[in-house]
């Protein structure tokens, strides 16, 4: 279909063509023929003039659209980017928090297997030095000595003079058994395409020494390449790096302070015996005064004293160590406060204390008794401890009461008006915890919940403002062992029977 829109005379033209030549006027003909073929060329022109045009605009459209697709890949490779970003920096802080729940080296084969659950491993491998390890056994760590470890990590990356995080193919790995365990590539012969993140754990406070390497192994081949980032999983592998050492340094000083508990309590019985035996001669040869004989009395009698003292601290590090057997025996606790009260009345006087004994919700009366089960020197040590702390810290002027009290378990209840400092409350029964005393040790209470624990009891603290201190010690009944049933009476028999 022809269009004539840009030329709207054209009909007339023709028109005129047509006379012309029918009146064989050559000049008009000519000149209406010139006209039509500039009209016709100019429409030629105006023609390829719009198809260039559309043309153009469909190359530029082509373009646009091209970009379009190029900027939304982009885009979703950014998201994805991101996605998997946040959902490893989750996985990673999740670990991480299982990593700080890690309180002693039997803790670790539930640690890793927590770790290759959270992220998904085939394998997870924890080697550590054999010399600054082997003395604790951690389960699930594999050991090893420190220059097999640095040959292995060499030859997974050489010319590296301080090694780093790898990750990499398994098969660029010269030695993965030694790094995941013997046995490892023969029960993975078909895992063997997947790749792996090797990672040197070192000290926190020394990061040139080497303390182990951490391993994680994934079938999938493209899980950890170099390409990729490892900040996440190295920051993770310092964080247990330093939990171990943390907990190592802790058991090593543990191991140290028993070592000299130990030693000391051992030594200081040798001179100890000096102490006791030479008093004992200078009697037999005699000479002495009344007063060189009643100091030599007190020299013993201290002795003595601190032998036993030391025989309860032996005592007590037997509790702590639960190795330490009871022979458990009927205790009236009665006589016990009485000799304790005796001891500690010049405490009593110098506060202008009173000290008040209550059995059963009423005042202590003769012929009263309070017998439970246990040791009486351990019951001794511990009671003795408890009124001694509530006396010091009682107000001057104040009463110190202890209730012995008898329901589903026999408790002994030590009160003042006292109030225990907020920063060892939580602590207060833990080793070492002492505020506000000059010469605190910290071991009494922590010796009591030792001595209460032994006897199968338990021991509290409730402490306020209004109604001051009180310790409780609870103690099992004594079971009550019961009568032979009486035998039956005979059976009477009939004579005709």
């Amino acid at each position: 279909m022809t269009d004539h829109s840009d030329f709207p005379d054209i009909q007339e033209r023709l028109q005129k063509l047509e006379e012309a030549f029918a009146d064989h006027n050559s000049y008009q003909f000519r000149k209406t023929l010139a006209e039509l073929r500039r009209a016709t060329k100019m429409r030629a022109n105006a023609v390829a003039l719009s198809r260039a045009e559309l043309l153009e605009a469909h190359k530029e459209n082509e373009r646009n659209r091209k970009q379009c697709v190029d900027l939304q890949n982009k885009l979703k490779t950014v998201v994805d980017r991101f996605e998997g970003s946040f959902t490893a920096f989750e996985k990673f802080r999740k670990a991480i928090r299982v990593v700080e729940l890690m309180r002693s080296h039997e803790d670790l084969p539930a640690i890793l297997d927590r770790i290759q659950d959270l992220f998904g491993l085939r394998a997870v491998s924890l080697i550590l030095d054999t010399a600054e390890f082997a003395p604790y056994d951690p389960p699930g760590a594999r050991l090893a000595e420190l220059d097999a470890m640095r040959e292995a990590l060499a030859g997974l990356m050489p010319g590296v003079a301080t090694p780093g995080p790898c990750m990499c193919s398994i098969r660029a790995v010269p030695d993965p058994e030694f790094f995941f365990g013997r046995g490892f590539c023969a029960e993975r012969k078909v895992l063997l395409l997947g790749s792996c993140f090797i990672s040197p754990l070192r000290d926190k406070f020394g990061p040139q020494r080497l303390i182990g390497i951490l391993s994680f192994f994934d079938s999938n081949p493209d899980r950890y390449t170099s390409e990729k980032g490892s900040e996440f999983a190295s920051h993770f592998a310092d964080i247990l790096g330093y939990t171990i050492v943390d907990i190592t340094d802790r058991k090593k000083a543990e191991r140290l302070r028993e070592d000299v508990e130990r030693m000391t309590r051992h030594d200081l019985k040798s001179p100890l015996t000096a102490v006791l035996t030479l008093p004992q001669l200078l009697r037999r040869d005699g000479n002495l005064t009344e007063r060189q004989t009643d100091m030599l009395s007190l020299m013993q009698h201290a002795g003595y004293r601190m032998l036993n003292m030391i025989n309860q601290s032996l005592d007590l590090y037997r509790m702590e160590s639960g190795a330490y057997e009871l022979t458990p025996q009927k205790v009236d606790l009665l006589p016990i406060l009485d000799n304790i009260i005796g001891e500690l009345h010049s405490v009593i006087e110098e506060h202008g204390l009173t000290l008040d004994i209550l059995v059963r919700g009423a005042a202590r009366a003769a012929g009263d008794t309070f017998v439970v089960r246990g040791e009486e020197m351990l019951l001794y040590t511990m009671l003795s401890n408890l009124v001694k702390n509530a006396l010091e810290a009682s107000p001057p002027e104040e009463r110190v009461t202890v209730e012995l009290t008898e329901g589903k378990t026999l408790a002994v209840a030590i009160k003042n008006a006292g109030v225990v400092p907020p920063q060892i409350r939580s602590t207060f029964f833990e080793k070492y915890a002492t505020a506000g005393k000059k010469d605190g040790t910290g071991l009494g209470t922590y010796g009591a919940k030792l001595i209460a624990e032994t006897h199968g009891g338990k021991i509290a603290m409730h402490t306020s403002e209004a109604a001051g201190t009180a310790v409780t010690v609870f103690f099992p009944k004594p079971r009550i062992a019961k009568a032979p049933a009486a035998p039956a009476p005979p059976t009477a028999v009939n004579a005709g029977d």
